[in-house]
């Protein structure tokens, strides 16, 4: 039987798809924005699409007052929140929101399910931070 998230990971999924959609379709136009008015003209739509569509596409309920409604409690944002954390979409300062997502949801009103999600998200991104670190120092080492 699925899990309720699931559908939440889809959303999720298909959003960042279409962030990053919108967001090429930037660089696409960017590199001939100057051959022409009409050219001029697709990027600043582009441009417009993404920065419209940006805050509903990149967390459920947008990201604007995510953090906020996580703390509060809401239900939804704190399911939407533990999901996207266990995802790591990778779009548009989607590292910006995993971080502070991760700080807020500490302080979120949490069920015993979402406490040990988060755990183990908060445990993988510690793990993934000191193999980084690891792998940073040996090349400055030469090893």
């Amino acid at each position: 039987m699925p899990h309720p998230s699931d559908q939440i990971k889809l959303l999720i999924e298909g959003n960042a798809e279409e962030v990053r959609r919108l967001h090429g379709r930037i660089h696409e136009t960017l590199a001939f924005r100057d051959v022409s008015p009409k050219r001029r003209e697709e990027w600043k739509r582009a441009c417009e699409d993404f920065h419209r569509r940006y805050d509903e596409l990149s967390f459920p309920g947008g990201y604007k007052g995510a953090r906020d409604r996580l703390v509060a409690g809401d239900p939804e944002t704190m399911e939407a929140a533990i999901c996207f954390l266990e995802l790591r979409p990778y779009f548009f300062r989607s590292g910006y929101m995993f971080e502070a997502l991760l700080r807020k949801a500490k302080d979120a009103p949490l069920s015993v399910e979402q406490r040990a999600r988060l755990q183990f998200v908060a445990d993988s991104f510690r793990a993934w931070k000191a193999s980084k670190r690891e792998r940073k120092r040996q090349d400055e080492v030469g090893v």
